[in-house]
């Protein structure tokens, strides 16, 4: 590579965080002859046990490590490559375990492992990489150096995911890392660019055990955007407004309720959404807004997964929208404060299970949100110390609610 021809580039890259985190919440709601869905994505992951939970362990952004390569100029054209490795420090349940994967732990994980071939046409990127739909709202949010909320926090151990799940959730849906193929447009019109791709479809799941998914996935999910960069006045900004749509076929049988009926699982479902964002920076502040609409988006903030539908193949509505304000300082300390919040509104299915005579009563989580505060420090460009604190909230159709505090003091290296 060296010489055929001369100019080749590789690099490497680093992201690695440790947090010592506390945490206090109540128990999950449980109530006589009444049945809570979603509890299994929400603050206590499953458990019924309040308390307090404390963990060192990796924030939002799990240990990566990154390799780049970067061409000579080939024709007016450019070839780059990336792939990157993750892990955690995270020992789930035992202090010598490692994990299974499934599970958590210090298992290895590649997010990305793609290239990009472009010039003055534009560019094409094929391989895993994160997603459009979602991608902007992560990269913006002040999580990316800290923590967030948790998963399983409560005494557990974090073993349902190498890292903690940040504002995901919280006012947006996850992008995921997905195998793609994307086309990306030159700067147009003062600073504005289009991408559109093809991506590796979901199943679209229910959080009920009876559930309808949708799991035959015959077509691509596509994705697709529009940004802009640039001034507006003196103040830099980054706008973007993004699409997804996909398909897939149901299978499975619901228990029905009484008076409800079911046509048979041949038909298809569509889930689609829409979002808008982006961040501007004023003198020493840095604001950021992001919204998001759409069928079948789901409020565990797993897109698409677990909550999207309900038991008889119905598209939920979900929305949700976060505001973050930072202010640097100087020297390298930035104050950040945020609030996030996701909605999803009960299918008429879901509302006939709350009023049902049945012994048993089924009520889902009809939204959560969570404020967060954060303070960082710089003490040089690759280490910082961060210090936070999250107050969140789960609120299911029958008015119980669930709610836990998180602290976090931790370091941040980037190199």
């Amino acid at each position: 590579m060296g010489n055929d021809p001369a100019g080749w580039v590789f690099s490497v890259d680093g992201f690695l965080n440790v947090f010592v985190t506390n945490s206090t919440s109540d128990s999950g709601p449980s109530k006589a002859n009444r049945t809570y869905r979603n509890v299994a994505y929400s603050i206590g992951s499953g458990s019924t046990n309040s308390g307090n939970g404390m963990h060192v362990i990796s924030g939002f952004v799990p240990e990566t490590f990154g390799f780049n390569v970067k061409s000579p100029d080939l024709d007016g054209n450019k070839l780059t490559a990336r792939l990157s490795l993750q892990t955690s420090v995270n020992n789930p349940a035992s202090h010598n375990w490692d994990g299974d994967g499934a599970s958590g732990g210090n298992i290895g994980l590649i997010r990305e492992a793609f290239a990009t071939y472009g010039g003055s046409w534009g560019e094409i990127q094929g391989g895993k990489s994160l997603g459009i739909f979602g991608g902007q709202a992560i990269m913006n949010d002040m999580y990316i150096f800290g923590v967030g909320a948790g998963l399983n926090s409560k005494g557990q151990g974090y073993n349902a995911l190498n890292t903690t799940v940040g504002g995901i959730g919280y006012g947006y849906t996850y992008a995921g890392w997905n195998g793609n193929v994307r086309y990306t447009t030159p700067a147009f019109a003062g600073g504005f660019k289009a991408t559109a791709g093809i991506f590796e479809p979901n199943t679209v799941g229910s959080d009920a055990s009876n559930a309808v998914s949708g799991t035959k996935t015959t077509v691509p999910r596509f994705e697709g955007g529009l940004n802009w960069a640039g001034k507006v006045g003196s103040a830099p900004t980054a706008l973007y407004a993004n699409a997804t749509w996909q398909q897939a076929g149901l299978t499975g049988t619901p228990t029905l309720i009484t008076g409800q009926t079911y046509a048979g699982n041949t038909k298809n479902v569509s889930i689609y959404g829409g979002e808008i964002g982006g961040k501007v920076s004023i003198g020493s502040v840095d604001l950021v807004a992001h919204g998001y609409y759409g069928e079948g988006m789901g409020l565990s903030g797993a897109q698409l997964s677990f909550d999207s539908i309900d038991a008889k193949g119905e598209a939920k509505t979900g929305y949700g929208f976060y505001a973050q304000a930072g202010y640097n300082f100087g020297q390298g300390t930035t104050l950040s404060a945020r609030y996030g919040a996701s909605y999803v509104d009960q299918t008429a299915y879901e509302k006939a299970e709350g009023l049902t005579s049945a012994s048993t009563v089924t009520y889902t989580m009809t939204s959560k949100d969570m404020a967060g505060v954060q303070l960082r420090h710089e003490i040089n460009k690759w280490v910082r110390v961060v210090g936070e604190y999250n107050y969140l909230t789960n609120n299911w159709s029958d008015g119980a609610s669930q709610k836990e505090q998180i602290g976090a003091v931790g370091v941040v290296v980037t190199y």
